[in-house]
């Protein structure tokens, strides 16, 4: 014959002093969920986003890079020398200079022919003018070079300028948004600090509860109650009757 199940129950209750925390814990607890309070919803700003300052210096930054300044005093001095015009006009020196070298050449060749007896001879001539010749083209070659070489200097002194101009803007307009983004942290972390504030203060009455719970779970320690079911299997009389009955048939 089988044995019914069979059921032990231990009971681990905390103790009578802290039972009245518990209950406490529980009514408080319906009463705060009742009232609704750790349900609000924060109302203000959490995103600061970028402030004037900072807007400040990135349209500064897109303007320099999208316009290249050439209003710099280098540009507006140097730009006749740039441009050519002051090759078209001639250095006005120049000419007077060479006018000075040639007649002081003409001078030379025609006493060393008047000297020999040559003066106006064919010969006197021929080396006169191919005398004065060498050197004018000579002077003018020199002159067109060094022309052109003021002319290249001056382009490039006019784009280190604008460079320089370019390169200070962008350095002015980065330290315009390292500004704002300062600015731009500070009142983020005032939007922070306003709603971790209101969190807390909605959630007050709850982190109070909390406190109050697990101080009376730590004083009262484990508890509990522990249900502990036997199968109802055949009894062990019953199996041991069973052996000596199959040993007597043997």
């Amino acid at each position: 014959m089988a044995s019914s199940p069979k059921t032990t129950t231990t009971e681990n209750k905390p103790p009578k002093w802290a039972t009245p925390l518990f209950e406490q814990s529980a009514t408080e607890a319906q009463n705060i969920y009742n009232s609704g309070k750790g349900g609000g919803v924060y109302q203000g700003d959490t995103t600061a986003g970028l402030g004037t300052t900072t807007q400040s210096g990135i349209s500064g930054l897109q303007g320099a890079v999208s316009a290249m300044p050439s209003t710099t005093s280098s540009a507006s001095n140097l730009a006749e020398m740039a441009n050519g015009s002051y090759l078209k006009n001639g250095n006005p020196y120049f000419e007077s200079a060479l006018s000075g070298q040639l007649q002081s050449t003409a001078d030379q060749v025609q006493s060393q022919f008047s000297g020999s007896g040559r003066y106006g001879s064919g010969a006197n001539t021929n080396v006169l003018t191919n005398s004065l010749g060498n050197i004018r083209s000579t002077a003018l070659s020199n002159q067109y070079n060094r022309d052109a070489q003021n002319m290249l200097t001056a382009n490039g002194q006019i784009d280190s300028a604008n460079s320089n101009l370019y390169q200070n803007q962008l350095a002015g307009n980065q330290a315009v948004i390292g500004a704002g983004q300062l600015q731009d942290a500070a009142k983020q972390a005032e939007l922070n600090a306003a709603q971790s504030k209101f969190l807390a203060e909605d959630n007050q009455d709850w982190t109070r509860l909390g406190l109050l719970q697990a101080a009376a779970a730590g004083s009262a320690g484990n508890y509990g109650t522990q249900s502990q079911v036997q199968s109802g299997g055949p009894s062990p009389l019953l199996g041991a009757i069973g052996g000596i009955g199959s040993l007597a048939t043997k």
